[in-house]
């Protein structure tokens, strides 16, 4: 069958159909455009409040661009900047007039003469727009590209209301009601905090993408620089220098061009802005890399959960400016151990982990956290072994759960005389950690080689004497996360049974000795601003969950911390005898094993499976612990006699 060979005049057919429809589009909204500037005759009233009857509603604290969230340490220094979009809003006042200047003729030249809508280069764009086929220049003005931004966009570039005649008319609307509300200078702060630059995908405001580009702040742009920035936000894609150098510096020059035709600039300024290569003002990011191992990450990680329990707000979509009391020298050394950067901390394998925090007693703030070892790798958000994975603690809770109530109840001494022997019930008995028992112990010499015994003992005449209501109430007091009175039993007095906790729970629980029986939920933050202004600082030692609780006596507290206190000048050999200072320190061990769990696994019956050691001065506790998230038969999971002689 012969192909019909169509005739010659229908082969633009489509095309001038395209145009024709683009012609009436133009015709349509630019008839429309000069009736809401008019307002005359009934019938162009009519059409455009039909137009406008979902208009959005202007709101001047809509066009405010939410800003990132900036955390710092202890000295006030910025740590980290965090948020869905990196944003730091800058003043009109802030902005150089070169910047100024280039955005002008570049994008917008009669901004300030103008009321929002540009009835002259609207035309222009609709009559190039007509000969070139496409819809590829809007003709709209910074006033316009601002409303469009805040209601007819979100910041990921989405469309929310469709591409029809009514949204550009909705949007003329809005920018000519929004010049009436505020000024120009206003508008134009607004529109550069607002536009997206490129960069990491995730920068806006001009602030951002000036210290991304060129690792300084916009009011130390040069010319050159000014009018890079002004050609990106055209196409934040293909102009961005990094990826299409030549587009950048083709734009750059462009920007350039029209500076000198509008005469903001004269022939001599236009040589030398334009003679400076584009690539040798770019910051150099080759080190970015080695920079996102950031040695803060588990701290800040813990900051941002904290906050939005907090606040019930979330810092990513919150902007907020976060104080904390991180110390950097403690942070980094916490950083470097978990990296395997410290030549005296030497992991065995790469599945033996660690986490770790370091808090002061009297305020309860976590100044270093050592998240784990998979944080030396970079990232954010990852498990956080300090703050959020739960293990059986072994003896190190045996200072405040086993004889800080016999000291307060009881009325032991520390020289109190226990007999160390066979406890327990028909199925269960308890034996220390070597299987000897000891006869006639004081409970100091019980502690030092932290007996087991000893302690089940101390507890059970606690429960016959004061209740097990008593007991459980204290022990609620401490803030274990996984506390349950269903769960609570004799053997959590030696850590064990279904007791697990963190080791910031186990800190905080070892501060309050240290603190005269004081207990101090562990944070990290001191004080939130929100920086929007729109609502009050918190003060975080002044809200109710943060206030000391006294669940101790202070001289019950003084006699479990001198307990404590003898360990590590003990004449026994233990784990904390490394402890040992010119000034008193204090410390406990605990270690619990995998029982018969991990034999499916290949690991030895009762083989060790979690170390702790807690360590304090009278001004900060760290609680360390150290061992395995999992059993695994490829790889070694437990603590061998040399692993565990490491005593990390």
């Amino acid at each position: 069958m012969s192909r019909i060979k169509r005739p010659k005049k229908y082969k633009n057919m489509n095309i001038r159909k395209k145009k024709l429809d683009i012609f009436s589009f133009f015709t349509v909204l630019l008839a429309v455009a000069v009736g809401i500037e008019l307002v005359v005759g009934a019938a162009g009233l009519f059409t455009i409040n039909s137009m406008l009857k979902d208009s959005p509603t202007l709101n001047l604290e809509e066009l405010y661009s939410q800003e990132s969230t900036r955390i710092f340490d202890k000295d006030g220094n910025q740590i980290s900047d965090v948020g869905e979009q990196l944003r730091e809003n800058i003043t009109y006042d802030e902005i150089p007039e070169a910047l100024i200047d280039a955005f002008l003729s570049i994008e917008d030249s009669r901004y300030f003469t103008h009321n929002g809508f540009d009835i002259s280069r609207f035309a222009a764009a609709a009559l190039a727009n007509l000969r070139s086929g496409s819809v590829d220049q809007g003709g709209s003005t910074f006033t316009m590209q601002l409303v469009k931004l805040t209601y007819f966009f979100t910041d990921d570039g989405e469309v929310t209301r469709s591409r029809d005649i009514e949204y550009k008319v909705q949007q003329i609307a809005l920018a000519m009601e929004l010049e009436k509300q505020a000024s120009k200078q206003e508008i134009f702060e607004l529109y550069l905090n607002k536009m997206n630059f490129g960069g990491q995908g995730n920068i806006r405001g001009v602030e951002k993408a000036s210290e991304f580009y060129f690792n300084k702040r916009v009011s130390e742009l040069n010319l050159s620089e000014c009018a890079l920035l002004s050609g990106i936000i055209n196409s934040p894609y293909y102009y961005d220098p990094y990826n299409f150098l030549d587009y950048s510096t083709e734009r750059r020059n462009q920007v350039l061009d029209m500076m000198l035709r509008h005469g903001y600039i004269n022939e001599d300024e236009y040589n030398l802005a334009r003679s400076v290569n584009v690539e040798d003002l770019l910051y150099d990011h080759s080190n970015d890399a080695e920079a996102a191992v950031d040695p803060n990450q588990a701290y800040i990680d813990a900051v941002l959960l904290e906050a939005q329990q907090i606040t019930n707000q979330d810092p990513l979509t919150v902007a907020m400016d976060i104080q904390t009391a991180m110390d950097p020298a403690a942070q980094q050394l916490s950083a470097d151990i978990c990296a395997g950067n410290v030549s005296s901390v030497q992991f065995p394998a790469d599945q033996v982990e660690l986490g770790f925090v370091t808090m002061n007693n009297q305020t309860g703030e976590v100044v270093a956290i050592g998240g784990g070892r998979n944080y030396s790798g970079g990232g954010a958000q990852l498990l956080n072994h300090a703050t959020s994975t739960y293990h059986s603690p072994g003896s190190c809770v045996k200072p405040f759960m086993s004889y800080a109530l016999a000291f307060e109840y009881l009325g032991w001494a520390t020289s109190h005389v226990v007999t160390d022997r066979p406890v327990g019930d028909a199925t269960h008995v308890y034996n220390n950690f070597d299987g000897v028992y000891r006869g006639d112990v004081t409970l100091e010499y019980a502690i030092q080689i932290s007996l087991n015994t000893p302690a089940i003992i101390a507890f059970q005449e606690e429960i016959n004497e004061l209740g097990l209501s008593t007991v459980t109430d204290y022990v609620s007091k401490l803030g274990f996360s996984k506390y349950s009175p269903d769960i609570f039993d004799i053997s959590w007095t030696i850590g064990g049974n279904q007791f697990t906790a963190s080791p910031e729970e186990i800190a905080a629980a070892h501060s309050m000795l240290m603190n005269e029986g004081q207990y101090i939920k562990p944070h990290c933050i001191t004080t939130i601003t929100y920086r929007s202004g729109t609502q009050d600082p918190i003060t975080v030692s002044e809200q109710p969950d943060y206030q000391p609780v006294q669940v101790l006596s202070p001289q019950a507290a003084y006699l479990s911390a001198y307990m404590m206190s003898r360990v590590p000048v003990s004449s026994e050999y233990n784990y904390a005898n490394i402890l040992q200072r010119s000034y008193q320190t204090f410390a406990k061990s605990g270690t619990s094993d995998w029982g018969d769990a991990g034999l499916q696994y290949g690991i030895p019956l009762g083989a060790r499976k979690d170390k702790w050691m807690v360590c304090s001065t009278t001004q900060y506790t760290i609680a360390v612990w150290n061992g395995f998230d999992k059993a695994d038969a490829a790889v070694q999971s437990w603590f061998s006699d040399s692993w565990d002689s490491l005593n990390i």
